[in-house]
C-alpha cells in the first residue's frame, strides 16, 4: 500500500529533523549552481539533477545528517553523458507535447519525472531507456505526485509572504518529499548506491 501526502510530509519531516541544514545547503548549491551556468545550463542541469538525487535517497534511505556533500557531483562521475541527454530530451518531449495543449505537456512532465532518480540509481542506464523506465514507473502515479505537490501549496504560500526568503525553506522539504516518493513507488523499495567516497 503506497503512502498518502500527509504520510508523505510526515515522513520527511521526521527526516529533516536531523538533516535540514546539509539539506537545505545541499540543494541551494544545486539552484546556484543551475542559475549561475545560464550560458551552459543544458550540460549543467542535467548532472546537477542526478547528483541532487543521489544526495537526497541517501538521505531518504539512511536517514542521516546528510553530510555527504559529495553526493551531489556522481552525476558528473558515473553518468555525465546520459545526464545530459537525458535532461535536453525531457526538456524538448515536454515542450512538443505542450505544443498540442497544456495538459499533455502537465502529463508528460510527471511521466518523465522520476528519469533523474532513476539515473542516479542506475548510472549505466541509457538516457532513452531512463526516461521510458521513469514512465513506466508513474504509471497510476502521476496524480498521487500532483497531490504530494498540491499538499505543499500553503507551505510555499508561507514562504512567499515572508518576502520569498521562506521558499528556500521549503524548498528542501518539498525535494525530500519527491525523493521518498520514489523510494514509495520503487520496485526495489530500497536503495543502495555505488558511490566512492
Amino acid at each position: 500500500m503506497f503512502k498518502n501526502s500527509k504520510e508523505y510530509r510526515v515522513q520527511t519531516w521526521n527526516q529533516l529533523k536531523i538533516s535540514y541544514w546539509s539539506v537545505l545547503v545541499a540543494v541551494l548549491i544545486v539552484i546556484a549552481v543551475s542559475t549561475a551556468s545560464m550560458p551552459l545550463i543544458f550540460l549543467l542541469v542535467g548532472p546537477m539533477l542526478v547528483g541532487q538525487s543521489y544526495y537526497l535517497l541517501d538521505v531518504a534511505t539512511n536517514n542521516n545528517e546528510g553530510k555527504n556533500f559529495e553526493l551531489l557531483i556522481e552525476g558528473f562521475k558515473k553518468s555525465l553523458v546520459t545526464s545530459i541527454v537525458a535532461n535536453i530530451l525531457i526538456g524538448i518531449f515536454v515542450f512538443l507535447w505542450s505544443l498540442l495543449f497544456i495538459i499533455p505537456g502537465i502529463i508528460k512532465y510527471y511521466a518523465y519525472s522520476m528519469t533523474h532518480y532513476i539515473i542516479a540509481e542506475n548510472p549505466e542506464i541509457d538516457f532513452f531507456e531512463a526516461i521510458k523506465e521513469s514512465e513506466k514507473l508513474m504509471k497510476g502515479h502521476k496524480f498521487r505526485l500532483f497531490k504530494l505537490q498540491l499538499s505543499f501549496i500553503g507551505w510555499f504560500i508561507l514562504g512567499a509572504l515572508a518576502f520569498g526568503v521562506g521558499l528556500f525553506f521549503v524548498y528542501p522539504y518539498f525535494q525530500l518529499a519527491h525523493a521518498n516518493f520514489y523510494l514509495d513507488i520503487s520496485p526495489k523499495k530500497s536503495l543502495e548506491l555505488d558511490v566512492e567516497f
